[in-house]
């Protein structure tokens, strides 16, 4: 069988049949009753304190009534639901128990409705409870809010939307802004302002009104005294007595944008410092290879023109610029007399030679913030068709900076005068590009920088400076080449 709902009954009723037929009807209709009968005002108020889960009544009892057993229960602040079981009773005092209080009545002949009786009591009561709980929650809330309002650092102010006039603001507002209560309360915006750009305030209400809220819009404040101050704004509508409001935070984020431009500054000075102390690494080098000078800033110039031309991306690009201005680093680890040898080289010289990206990638490793460089001067002597060196890497394994800045490097190198040799023809370089296309080069790129250079992409560079100098002096001798 079945067990019923398990219900605490305190019967006040002082004929023990009747209270056995009442507790007979309760487990009729599914309750599994814990009953107790009391009919004493004494023995009622010791019932109560245990907190029964319903009470059920008769309405007058030799020494007790319904009423006063009622009023008792509601001057303890008892909320216990409270059913009238009577055999008779007026119209008249029916309805007053209701009134007093009292969940339902019903007379003792038709106890077939005790049943519903009790259900719809019980549920009343559940609703109240759950009321109860939401009331207290909601005041627990708006006592933190009230609390958090008053004592929040940040700006808090609320305004009616209908009309922009203030109608609260904590001291978080006075603090910031300068304006007290008697300043703001009732006064919009028309009549003072704490906005410095009226075209910002406009925007903070239009982005209000048309979603309900915004969330940490960046302004300017001026404070009463004139002071300005950068804020982070957020807002939202909310209903004050009905009315619809908007209630606005503001923090002050002087401060944390005053140290962000100083971080800003200081990146850019250490930034600044870095790109100084690459740049005198390459006049080193110029200085020490004579027969080089000003090649690496005119490679470097020209490939980051290409890069450019090419899509590449601008954060790319600064690598790439290092990249190609440290790209002979390497031959600062190479003898002077290997170096500076004025005739051929030998063999054993050259493999010397050869291993200056090898060099290049020992000394920027160690160096973090060079490290994304280290393409062009550890790989711009590899060849497409992996004949080049140091590791002889082919096709798309030569990353793509280092095969960018190998078709400048030898553009350049054969545009320019050496001791031993003077420059060559623009055709004859272009030619030569041309012709290497799929054994030195990328034989896309080639074609990208032909059609660059068709296009004029590379004029008025130093290269380009360089070479038209030479051919005015009558300094290019060297026809096409082999």
């Amino acid at each position: 069988m079945t067990n019923g709902i398990p219900l605490r009954v305190l019967v006040l009723e002082d004929r023990p049949v009747d209270a056995e037929l009442i507790l007979y009807e309760m487990k009729r209709s599914g309750y599994d009753c814990d009953g107790k009968r009391v009919d004493t005002q004494e023995d009622y108020l010791k019932a109560i304190e245990e907190l029964p889960d319903i009470i059920l009544a008769d309405y007058s009892l030799p020494q007790f009534t319904a009423m006063q057993a009622l009023h008792l229960l509601q001057e303890r602040g008892l909320d216990i639901p409270f059913v009238v079981v009577t055999g008779t009773i007026s119209e008249e005092a029916a309805v007053e128990t209701m009134i007093q209080g009292a969940a339902d009545y019903l007379l003792k002949d038709r106890l077939g409705r005790l049943g519903q009786a009790v259900q719809r009591a019980l549920q009343q009561k559940a609703l109240r409870d759950e009321k109860r709980k939401s009331e207290q929650a909601l005041r627990l809330s708006e006592d933190k809010f009230s609390k958090a309002f008053r004592i929040s650092p940040d700006a808090i102010s609320i305004s009616r939307f209908s009309d922009g006039k203030y109608i609260e603001l904590n001291e978080g507002f006075t603090r910031l802004t300068g304006f007290v209560l008697d300043d703001a309360i009732g006064k919009n915006g028309i009549m003072f302002s704490i906005w410095v750009n009226p075209d910002e305030n406009q925007r903070f209400f239009a982005a209000v009104q048309e979603h309900g809220e915004i969330s940490n819009m960046e302004g300017l404040f001026k404070h009463k005294d004139g002071d300005v101050w950068i804020g982070l704004i957020s807002a939202r509508m909310i209903e004050v007595n009905e009315e619809p409001c908007i209630i606005s935070i503001i923090r002050d984020i002087t401060e944390r944008k005053r140290a962000e431009l100083d971080l800003q500054h200081a990146h850019a000075d250490l930034a600044e410092a870095y790109e100084a102390t690459i740049e005198g690494w390459s006049n080193v080098l110029d200085l020490r290879d004579k027969e080089t000078e000003g090649h690496t800033q005119r490679v470097t110039e020209i490939t980051i023109r290409l890069g450019r031309a090419l899509g590449v991306p601008e954060h790319q690009l600064i690598h790439i610029r290092r990249g190609a201005l440290l790209h002979d680093i390497g031959k600062m680890a190479i003898p002077d007399g290997i170096l500076q040898k004025p005739g051929p080289l030998t063999e054993d010289e050259w493999k010397e030679m050869r291993r200056h990206p090898e060099y290049a990638y020992q000394m920027l490793t160690p160096i973090v913030y060079l490290r994304p460089a280290l393409d062009i001067p550890y790989c711009h002597h590899e060849r497409w068709d992996g004949t080049g060196y140091p590791r002889g890497l082919k096709g798309e394994e030569i990353p793509l900076s280092a095969r960018i800045f190998s078709i400048i490097d030898v553009w350049d190198a054969l545009l320019s005068n050496r001791p031993y040799r003077q420059g060559c023809t623009e055709e004859s370089v272009l030619e030569y590009i041309r012709r290497h296309a799929g054994t030195s080069f990328d034989p896309r790129l080639v074609d990208a920088f032909l059609e660059l250079h068709h296009k004029g992409v590379f004029r008025e560079t130093q290269t380009d400076q360089m070479f038209h100098q030479n051919d005015v002096s009558g300094q290019i001798l060297n026809g096409p080449i082999p």
